[in-house]
């Protein structure tokens, strides 16, 4: 019996754990995909690539163009999400912040 709980045990584990690997890996590939597209768009608008900005509560988003929002991973957790924009100098901008992602089965 105990042999049985324990191996349950460790299945479940290793479950979240590879749960936790793929959001995470989803979260940083919707990153770097975000990433490309704005140094493509950055390269044919003649602009540097921004760095990235982390939000602070309160911070002048001084937004002009909205370039690109990263994309939802879906998979029901907090993640990280950039947001490109061009200002009104014309300097792109990303800014990244946290947010519940939506779940794979909401519509």
């Amino acid at each position: 019996m105990k042999t049985l709980m324990l191996a349950s045990s460790l299945i479940l584990f290793s479950m979240a754990s590879q749960a936790t690997s793929f959001s995470d890996r989803t979260a940083q590939d919707a990153i770097r995909e975000h990433q490309r597209v704005v140094a493509d768009y950055a390269q044919k608008q003649g602009k540097s690539v921004p760095e990235i900005e982390d939000y602070r509560y309160g911070m002048n988003l001084d937004m002009y163009r909205f370039v690109r929002l990263s994309q939802d991973p879906r998979n029901c957790t907090v993640y990280p999400r950039l947001m490109t924009f061009e200002d009104t100098q014309g300097t792109l901008r990303t800014v990244r912040y946290s947010m519940f992602s939506r779940c794979l089965n909401d519509t």
